[in-house]
Parts: structure tokens; C-alpha cells; sequence
């Protein structure tokens, strides 16, 4: 053999030497279900874990809010999320939600009453600074600030233990990249909800279920910068787009969507259609995200999000939950039959339990136009008649002889009777026969 053949076939052997050792390398750095198994690792995925079929498994809603708790949208959660607990899952235990919470204009008190009552609290940040993209270019220091400043906030002014703070959302939905990732996962929280996933663009295909973080981002990156390292066990929740109500458009909030139902049951069916994108595919969690001020638009957006909830809690198969509920239950996939006696589900709520979180509640402030006092002064004759206006339907007159409809005096005229004049004649006669005597 030739010189030029040896050095032929010796090129020939070392690139197949170099491929193959390549295709070893991307294999051991490819998320497969050989190398990542439930409880620690899962990959991005739409197949049901645990080998189950769709049916046999059951539907979890996750709604989430973000921003500030108080007085705001404290009677939302109060009407969607009733405090005597009569809203139950198919195992008897309260729905719940997430409510990822920024610190400007937060009511601590309203956190410790709605964490009492089972309600997920997570890290939103402490000034949900502008603009976007600073948090997409912040250093990690100015970042890490954020982060745990805001989640010693929550467990020192809402009483919350550390532990129980297991999740963070960026603000604007914002990542940072491998700084973000490398904070949340070097200080223990569990999982990320802020990586958008654009996809699927309909409401015919199955959605994406969490997935941790073990091997490297292999999904579309809808938002850069996106994490580029591993994090071990560290679980992200995708924000799956919905479509808007004439399946045009997507969209990552419920109250960002471009074309806006135009009434209560264009609303309702807004919700209801994506609902059903999950439910009769792979029941993936279905994420409703969205800002308490979408109930401020109009009159109708809270009536059918209140009537959507009133739907899924009718349903046998469908449990409203918390993100970290629904990481419970991918760690450990259990059969719809068996979702009762689904141990990491029990709850220890109580009616009591919100009640005896003793704390104050920031002043509420007038919600509704203030109306100047005004007195109206007619003549007629020589009598005049005086009107006074209350500022206020719902306040008491100013008469401090006036009373509640219910016939009952304010409680801050409980102790001030009027005297009658008869007995302010009756004190000034004593004090004239004792001076006189």
C-alpha cells in the first residue's frame, strides 16, 4: 500500500472516529426519556407523563395574577376565590391560584389572609421597573436585589415561611438569560414562570407541559435572552400563548389580546375554547394568565371569568390549582381514580384559618367620584328650607340622630346620644338653686 493510500485511509478512520464521538456527545447533552425520568427530570414535551392517556388523568387549571394585592382587586379574589371555601375541587379541597406579587402599593395583610386561605404567593419583583428591557440587560447584583429583596418582603411583612415562596415571574414576561436562572436556582426557589412559548397557534393541537431544566434549552426561544447552562431538578412553566376569541391571534395574557371580546358570552367562550384546546388533547395544565385590571374594562369580564370558574368546578375531572400543585403532581403522575386520595393534594384549609391572621389592612381608599356637600336654600316667603347632601349614598347623614337602614346607629355614634332639652333645663335649674342656697 501506497503512502498516499495509509494517509487516506488514516483521514478516512480519524473522521469517523470524530463523528462518532460526536454523535455520543450530542446524544449524552440531548434530552431523551432515557436520560430524564419523573420525579427529577422531564423534557420539554406534549405527551402525558406517567404513560397515561389523556382521559385517565386529570384536567389542572392554572390561574395566575400579577402585580401588586390590594384594594384594587381584593373583592375580585374574594368573589372568584370565596373565602367559606364553597368553590371545592373533584377531592374536596378550596380552588386556589397563583399570585405572583410585586412590592409598589402592596397590602402585606391581604397576602397573609389569601396565603391562609390556600392561595400560592410568588416573586415578582420589588419595583416592576421601566422600561422592559432593563431586565433583560440588568446585571445579576441588580437583579439578584429584585429577586430576594422582594421575597424576604413577602416573608417578612405577609408572615409567609421562606420555603412556601417557591416561584418568580419576570416582569413584561422579560427573561435575563442564565443570570435569572443561576439566581433562582442557587437560592432555592423551585421554578420559573416567565419563558413564553408561541406555539401551538390554534386551538386543535396539544399544548407544552412543564419540563425542567437538566439539559440545555432546546425550544424555541421566544423572548431572548434565554438560559444557555443546566439547572438540575429547577422546573419551568411555560407561558402558552392563548388565542384570542376569532382564533386569530395569540396572545401570553388573557388581557393583552389584540382582538377583545366584545361581550359577556364572547368572553366566556374566550375562555372556554382555549380551555378546550387542552382538554381534548393532552390535558396539559391550562394557563390562564392575566392582570386583576382586565376586570376593570368593562362590566362584563369578571361575570364570565366567575361564570367560567363556575363551569370547571361542575366538572368531575378538573381541579383548579397552583403551579406548584401542578409540579406536585408531575413529579409524581396519578390516575384521575386516584386523585383523591392524591396525598401532596390534601389540604389542611379550614374557615377559621384566614380569620386568626390578626393584621390591619391598609386604609381603602373612595372608589366611586366624591360628591361636593352642597345646601340648597329656597325661599318661600319668609321660611326658608335648608337640603343637605351626603357624600355618599352608603354614608350615614350627617344628623347625629340619623341611623342605618337597618335601624341601627353607626358604630361611631354608638356612645353619642343626643340629651333632650328638658334635661339640660332641669342641670341648669340645679345649678341656680345651689348657687342660691
Amino acid at each position: 500500500m501506497d503512502k498516499f493510500s495509509k494517509r487516506y485511509n488514516g483521514l478516512f478512520q480519524g473522521s469517523i472516529l470524530c463523528l462518532l464521538l460526536t454523535l455520543v456527545s450530542s446524544q449524552a447533552t440531548q434530552c431523551d426519556e432515557r436520560n430524564c425520568k419523573l420525579p427529577s427530570c422531564r423534557c420539554p414535551a406534549v405527551h402525558v407523563p406517567g404513560g397515561f392517556e389523556p382521559s385517565d388523568i386529570p384536567q389542572m387549571v392554572l390561574i395566575t395574577f400579577d402585580d401588586a394585592v390590594n384594594w384594587e382587586n381584593w373583592d375580585y379574589y374574594m368573589q372568584l376565590f370565596p373565602k367559606d371555601g364553597s368553590r371545592k375541587n373533584p377531592n374536596g379541597c378550596p380552588i386556589s391560584t397563583t399570585l405572583f406579587v410585586s412590592h409598589n402599593f402592596t397590602d402585606y395583610c391581604m397576602i397573609q389572609k389569601l396565603h391562609a386561605r390556600g392561595m400560592e404567593i410568588a416573586d415578582h419583583s420589588i419595583t416592576h421597573k421601566l422600561p422592559r428591557e432593563w431586565w433583560s440587560i440588568s446585571t445579576k447584583e441588580e437583579l439578584e436585589y429584585e429577586i430576594l429583596s422582594q421575597r424576604e418582603n413577602l416573608a417578612d411583612y405577609g408572615h409567609i415561611p421562606i420555603e412556601d415562596i417557591r416561584g418568580w415571574r419576570s416582569p413584561f414576561l422579560q427573561p435575563n438569560g442564565d443570570n435569572q436562572f443561576e439566581i433562582l436556582f442557587h437560592n432555592n426557589f423551585t421554578y420559573d414562570a416567565t419563558m413564553t412559548y408561541p406555539f401551538p397557534r390554534n386551538l386543535y393541537s396539544p399544548v407544552l407541559w412543564p419540563f425542567t431544566m437538566n439539559f440545555p434549552w432546546s425550544i424555541a426561544c421566544n423572548i431572548d435572552p434565554c438560559p444557555q447552562n443546566t439547572y438540575p431538578e429547577f422546573w419551568v412553566v411555560p407561558v402558552v400563548t392563548m388565542m384570542d376569541y376569532r382564533e386569530h391571534l395569540p396572545c401570553s395574557y388573557v388581557d393583552f389580546c389584540t382582538n377583545k371580546p366584545r361581550n359577556q358570552d364572547e368572553t366566556l367562550e374566550f375562555l372556554w375554547k382555549n380551555f378546550m384546546r387542552n382538554y381534548r388533547t393532552n390535558r396539559a395544565p391550562y394557563y390562564v394568565n392575566l392582570h386583576s385590571v382586565w376586570f376593570d374594562e368593562n362590566d362584563y369580564n369578571l361575570e364570565a371569568m366567575d361564570q367560567f370558574i363556575q363551569r370547571l368546578v361542575d366538572m368531575d375531572d378538573v381541579y383548579v390549582v397552583t403551579v406548584y400543585d401542578a409540579i406536585k403532581w408531575m413529579r409524581n403522575p396519578t390516575s384521575l381514580r386516584n386523585m383523591k386520595d392524591f396525598e401532596p393534594w390534601k389540604c389542611t384549609w379550614t374557615p377559621e384559618k384566614e380569620d386568626r391572621q390578626f393584621c390591619e389592612f391598609t386604609f381603602r381608599p373612595r372608589t366611586t367620584p366624591r360628591v361636593r356637600k352642597t345646601t340648597t336654600t329656597t325661599f318661600s316667603g319668609e321660611k326658608t328650607t335648608t337640603k343637605k347632601h351626603s357624600n355618599s349614598p352608603n354614608l350615614p347623614d350627617d344628623n347625629e340622630n340619623s341611623v342605618t337602614p337597618d335601624g341601627f346607629r353607626p358604630w361611631f355614634r354608638r356612645n353619642s346620644a343626643t340629651v333632650p332639652k328638658l334635661s339640660v333645663l332641669a342641670g341648669l335649674l340645679t345649678v341656680i338653686l345651689a348657687f342660691w342656697l
